[in-house]
């Protein structure tokens, strides 16, 4: 437990109907009081050594600064007792009227009675400290606090209530009482009846160890998309549509359309949603040969960016051989995954079917207007069916973040050596040293054994007031 009292204001900034300050520490609950007038028929005498107020119930009345005791705001407190709080510390919340001025005014009179202003993720880093949540709950604290889809929320509140610490720490403990048997073989040999069986250890840390370790490794592409989003281009020559695909899919006039070409300079991001996933997409210039150093440094980001890409849309006009331009960027994207996009079906008379290069043979393609939001039905779940190539179900909640990631990596080159040794037959000795790091690797994931400044950093990321 820490000796300190800390504060913040736990609501996002801005004026809204209800805005929070949170309080936490020993003495949070003498602070609420001093502070605290209620507007009812409550009184608060009582026998000495006595609190007031029942935990975990809503209090009403006015809350006054310190230094004057002039009423600030008429509130809702809540007194609550540890261990049942967020902390497991004493906690205090007072929930006024969110306004700056005024959530800042409560604030400085709890700092004035005495309060520290909490650190970025210090409440939830005392919740960790305190043994209410593990490092992978607290990381899912911030998880959810940023989801940006349906999905993303529902993972990451699967994560806050302990699915990944179980994995991790049934895994951890299998090794740990592998560990034990072998140190006490060593240590006891004439007392241990049987020698380790060697092949039935391999078999059993392979696929109760090593397989579920590759899983979850494997599962961090799905973190990355899942949080980060989709990164989907969209290109092609000027004047093809690119723009009005990108507002049609964006739902949004986000991008400028005009009849002349090059009208696009910038990249253009906008955050949509495809099966519940994040997608940034965005919208580039027209890519050709150009003496405009203006659009030409346009073209050279969206170059970069379809690098970076994990799905391209090349837009075409329909019916329209390729051009010597539109072939070279074929080129470029040839290793990428791509859907074709033929627009303006609306200026066709008749169907005319073009010939492709082989760098575009295999991929998915569509005929559109997007002009008139026709095929865009038919676009978007192409998108979808592309999308569901590149990432599997994620029916399986276990997604490790990039901390757990590296951790993981680590684990499993010790579990490699391990396994290779078993079926080498190196000294018995020698196995207890990968099995040490491996455990090791495996507690700093949840939080055990890990080292002051990789908590700090852990907890930077969150915001004032979590």
């Amino acid at each position: 437990m820490t000796s300190s009292t800390i504060a913040a204001i736990a609501t996002p900034a801005g004026r809204g109907g209800i805005g929070i300050v949170r309080i936490s520490g020993p003495q949070s609950f003498s602070i609420g009081l001093r502070l605290f007038k209620p507007l009812s028929n409550f009184s608060t005498s009582t026998s000495y050594n006595r609190f007031p107020y029942k935990t975990h119930r809503v209090y009403f009345g006015h809350f006054h600064s310190y230094h004057q005791n002039a009423p600030i705001d008429e509130v809702l407190i809540v007194f609550m007792k540890s261990p049942r709080t967020y902390t497991r510390e004493d906690v205090v919340e007072i929930h006024g009227h969110a306004g700056y001025q005024t959530l800042k005014s409560i604030l400085k009179a709890v700092l004035d009675a005495g309060a520290v202003l909490a650190e970025p993720g210090e409440f939830t880093k005392r919740a960790y400290l305190n043994g209410r949540i593990d490092l992978t709950q607290a990381e899912a604290v911030i998880d959810l606090i940023n989801a940006r889809s349906d999905l993303s929320r529902e993972i990451a509140f699967s994560q806050i209530t302990g699915n990944l610490r179980k994995l991790i720490s049934d895994i951890r403990k299998l090794l740990i009482d592998t560990m034990t048997h072998i140190q006490a073989e060593i240590d006891f040999p004439d007392e241990i009846p049987t020698s380790i069986n060697r092949d039935m250890l391999f078999s059993e840390i392979y696929n109760q160890v090593v397989l579920p370790i590759q899983k979850l490794i494997k599962n961090h592409d799905q973190y990355y998309f899942l949080h980060e989003g989709i990164q989907a281009i969209i290109i092609g020559a000027p004047n093809v549509g690119k723009s009005s695909l990108m507002n049609c899919l964006s739902r949004k006039e986000k991008s400028i359309v005009t009849s002349y070409p090059g009208t696009t300079r910038d990249l253009i991001e906008e955050h949509v949603q495809f099966l519940g996933i994040p997608m940034v997409l965005t919208d580039t210039a027209g890519l050709h040969e150009s003496k405009d150093p203006i659009e030409t440094l346009g073209i050279d980001s969206a170059l970069a960016k379809i690098q970076k890409a994990d799905l391209v849309l090349f837009v075409l006009q329909a019916g329209h051989p390729l051009t010597q331009n539109e072939l070279r960027i074929s080129e470029l994207i040839s290793k990428k995954r791509v859907i074709l996009v033929f627009n303006k079906i609306d200026l066709l008379t008749e169907y005319r079917e073009i010939e492709l290069p082989e760098t575009l043979a295999g991929f998915e393609s569509v005929h559109i207007s997007a002009l008139k939001n026709t095929g865009m039905d038919l676009l978007e779940t192409t998108i979808e069916n592309v999308i569901s190539q590149k990432i599997e179900s994620f029916h399986d909640s276990l997604l490790p973040n990039i901390r757990h990631k590296n951790l993981l990596d680590k684990s499993i080159i010790s579990l490699f050596q391990l396994t290779e040794g078993l079926l080498s037959g190196i000294p018995t000795d020698l196995l207890v040293l990968d099995l040490n790091d491996a455990i090791i690797q495996l507690g700093q994931i949840s939080g055990e054994d890990i080292h002051l400044d990789v908590l700090d950093q852990i907890f930077n990321d969150f915001c004032i007031g979590k």
